[in-house]
């Protein structure tokens, strides 16, 4: 076979990527040239096509190869409670800090966003870090997850994982907070009851206002560094003041948004809006 296209500004791989965000129903304008490109060549290697105009014939005629390159896009790994030490500083001081501010507080309502959230682990982590403080019974908390991809959600809502995705929690989170059954690890419903899953495009969706944490810790690493700037800035817009935007560990903050906050812990990627 041929050395693989490699030009992310030739005409073939604009109408690649057009076509693909018409099939599969998500604008890849917002995402990482060099990301795309990755992902398309791992599957023009299997097809065995060197040029994008050649793969776009393709998946033209397959309907079968655009869902392959629909799970690969979409493709996220995570666990429970991913990066310990981001999730003790979160459970032992971030979530504390909140649930005492709503207890002095009128509306006693906290809210969080988990973007991104794949398959459901993160939105659940954080379900289970605040029930780990012994939430009191007048304070209501709502956890949203949000992503594109529908089926990664369906399998958030049904919430049965295997041995790998919880071997970060104690054997006392897995006993209060799962049921094993067929192999599997269930979550229970005192954990679904606080966390709800939306499919949304984070760039076609009005954001709601006044959360008091955010989590987008698996999205920003996919897109260009000017949605990257649109994102941050739009996420930072969405806290109440003094709520907490925690990003990937490999992410920093870009103006403006990283005008409008404070380095909770600059090394976990915590920070607090101003």
């Amino acid at each position: 076979m041929e050395e693989l296209q490699s030009d992310t500004d030739s005409d073939g791989f604009k109408r690649l990527r057009k076509e693909v965000s018409r099939k599969i129903g998500v604008d890849y304008e917002n995402y990482s040239k060099s990301h795309l490109r990755r992902r398309f060549h791992a599957r023009m290697r299997v097809v065995e096509t060197s040029k994008f105009s050649d793969y776009l014939n393709y998946i033209k005629q397959d309907d079968e190869e655009i869902e392959e390159l629909r799970e690969l896009l979409t493709v996220n790994v995570t666990k429970f409670k991913r990066d310990i030490d981001v999730w003790k500083l979160l459970e032992n001081e971030v979530i504390p800090e909140l649930l005492e501010k709503k207890e002095d507080s009128i509306l006693k309502k906290l809210k969080a966003w988990s973007a991104g959230c794949a398959t459901g682990e993160e939105p659940y982590s954080l379900a289970i870090s605040c029930l780990n403080n012994q939430l009191s019974d007048d304070i209501d908390v709502n956890i949203v997850g949000t992503d594109l991809d529908g089926k990664a959600l369906d399998f958030a809502r049904n919430g049965a994982y295997p041995d790998k995705s919880v071997k970060n929690l104690s054997k006392i989170e897995k006993r209060n907070f799962f049921k094993q059954k067929d192999g599997e690890w269930v979550i229970d419903d005192s954990v679904k009851d606080i966390v709800e899953f939306k499919k949304n495009d984070i760039f076609k969706t009005a954001f709601t206002k006044k959360f008091d944490l955010i989590l987008c810790r698996n999205l920003m690493i996919y897109f260009n560094n000017e949605s990257k700037t649109e994102l941050m800035e739009r996420l930072v817009e969405s806290l109440n003041r003094g709520g907490f935007l925690v990003i990937g560990m490999a992410e920093n903050l870009r103006s403006p948004a990283k005008d409008k906050v404070e380095s909770y812990d600059l090394k976990r990627r915590i920070f607090v809006k101003k």
